[in-house]
């Protein structure tokens, strides 16, 4: 069977440039149209808000109630909000509307009383984030039985994504979630795109998961999310942040970050994977991350290799 097909075009992200827009009288933003999401609108009334799960520079991410179930509320930091803010939180939550896959992550509904204060109301996932998960588990306790369940819904996310055009650009373990009952999950479409226009600029996702040309070139396909699901997959092995265990030799101190991306702009770094990972395992990180972004399989790939290997032992 022919594989699908790989996108091969690329689309702008904001630029930095935006200027700050100004809240008007009535509490809303010049210039944007609240339509698209309308018809997921639920009533602020229905929101019960209760603690921070996660906070960073743009937003934050709280537990919350709707209706009787638990949720995930996810709001931008109105204070801090410019026109360009609230548009891309608009263009997360418009995209996660249109998705319908086990592997990524439902979109409930969406809050607000104006465009400054939304709020987007996902499913939760009990058991939090992969990297908080690996922190607290060891090669031990976290068994590659269950690792190897975790890595092909991770992959069958980004066929899902991947066969509607769509980059994720973010893929890290910060932004895979698990859950008890529901399995694993894609999270976080802040930066994603579809595949439509010219060119993709750096800056966005984390640099430790970033593949190469979208630090030397700025531009990318596909096949960047290929590469962090292999710095992920390292993840998996070690239980560490890639790159963390990385070491001057001349001082013994950790890498800084400029070192890091010289190394991998140049080829000279790999993720560590330990003799203890299943050889296929092993293989299907090492393809992940060539630095041919055309040598790397493609999502519908990975899919079948790890179908093919949850049948036997790991």
């Amino acid at each position: 069977m022919n594989s699908p097909r790989t996108p091969q075009v690329y689309v702008p992200l904001p630029s930095a440039k935006t200027p700050t827009a100004s809240i008007i009288d009535n509490g809303t933003f010049l210039g944007l149209n609240l339509d698209d999401l309308r018809p997921f609108r639920i009533d602020v009334g229905d929101l019960v808000g209760s603690r921070t799960l996660a906070s960073g520079a743009y937003g934050q991410v709280s537990l919350g109630s709707f209706r009787g179930s638990t949720v995930a509320i996810k709001s931008s930091l109105r204070k801090k909000s410019t026109l360009a803010d609230v548009q891309c939180f608009i263009d997360e939550i418009k995209l996660t509307a249109r998705f319908d896959s086990p592997y990524i992550i439902k979109l409930i509904g969406v809050a607000w009383t104006n465009p400054s204060d939304l709020q987007c109301v996902l499913e939760y996932m009990d058991m939090g984030d992969l990297r908080s998960h690996l922190s607290c588990t060891t090669p031990e306790t976290y068994s590659w039985a269950d690792k190897t369940q975790c890595i092909l819904s991770i992959v069958e996310g980004l066929v899902y994504l991947h066969s509607l055009d769509i980059i994720h650009r973010d893929m890290k373990s910060k932004n895979v979630l698990l859950d008890s009952t529901k399995g694993t999950k894609l999270s976080d479409f802040g930066v994603s795109r579809e595949d439509t226009q010219e060119t993709m600029t750096v800056g966005v996702g984390t640099y430790r998961w970033m593949a190469p040309e979208i630090l030397r070139e700025g531009h990318y396909t596909v096949a960047a999310d290929i590469y962090s699901f292999g710095m992920i997959l390292s993840e998996f092995d070690t239980h560490m942040i890639p790159y963390s265990d990385m070491k001057n030799p001349k001082t013994g101190k950790a890498l800084v970050d400029t070192a890091l991306i010289g190394l991998v702009l140049n080829g000279e770094i790999r993720p560590t994977i330990s003799d203890e990972c299943p050889a296929w395992i092993r293989d299907m990180a090492i393809a992940c991350v060539a630095m041919d972004p055309a040598a790397r399989p493609t999502a519908y790939e990975l899919s079948s290799l790890v179908r093919k290997n949850t049948l036997v032992a790991v």
